[in-house]
């Protein structure tokens, strides 16, 4: 049975956290919401922290979107905190060295694609893959000042007419469970999963914790893995 994970159009502005846990493949979720938008005519940024971009390549593609043809395309851009040399015209590496000049070079890029793809007249969405990626490299104050600088940013975009959300992607396992609770309330969506283990089975579990959409209500979805058994 096909699950529906529909929490409604996310609001221009809006932020829709997908958080999982150690056990689960619930970031393909976040994935998925990316792919849709960008099929439906979106410009995707994507702000990479966590792995090298070859590795995000291939897990995108492992949850079946293809972010090297959407880039070659034009219909997607990565921002690289790995700071990594690519062959990728669509790859912005950025040094993390100076952790004061983070979020200028990050607005600085970001500006740059903005100009070269004209996203005055599109919708952008931005995903940050992964928030634990921002926190172990720079810390929670790091993080906290800036997903704040980020809100502040997202409404004088607005007010100057660009059309955009962002999603954030975050194993909650690996961050202090305080964090997480102040990144669930600034989030206007929250999709929750988590994988649970036993001897017979991995179980899936998946919760809509929070929609702004009027008719929402939350919902949990289950699916089972059964162990295969040895003979």
């Amino acid at each position: 049975m096909e699950m529906d994970f529909n929490i409604g159009e996310v609001i221009p502005g809006g932020i829709l956290l997908v958080s999982y846990g150690q056990y689960s493949l619930g970031w393909k979720i976040g994935v998925e919401y990316l792919k849709r938008e960008v099929e439906k005519g979106a410009f995707g940024i994507i702000l990479n922290t966590t792995v090298p971009v070859r590795k995000l390549f291939e897990r995108a593609r492992s949850a079946g979107f293809d972010i090297v043809d959407a880039g070659k395309n034009g219909r997607l851009a990565v921002i690289d905190l790995f700071n990594e040399e690519t062959a990728l015209d669509f790859v912005y590496p950025v040094e993390t060295i100076d952790r004061t000049l983070i979020i200028p070079r990050i607005e600085k890029v970001t500006d740059e694609i903005n100009k070269e793809h004209n996203l005055a007249d599109k919708r952008v969405v931005g995903v940050i893959t992964t928030l634990d990626g921002l926190y172990e490299l720079f810390g929670e104050k790091f993080l906290k000042n800036m997903i704040l600088q980020y809100l502040v940013r997202s409404e004088r975009l607005l007010r100057d007419g660009y059309d955009h959300w962002t999603m954030f992607i975050v194993n909650r396992d690996t961050i202090p469970k305080e964090l997480h609770a102040w990144i669930v309330s600034v989030s206007d969506y929250v999709i929750l999963t988590e994988g649970i283990m036993d001897r017979a089975s991995l179980i899936e579990n998946t919760v809509l914790l929070k929609s702004l959409a009027p008719w929402f209500t939350q919902r949990m979805f289950q699916t089972t893995v059964p162990a295969e058994r040895l003979r």
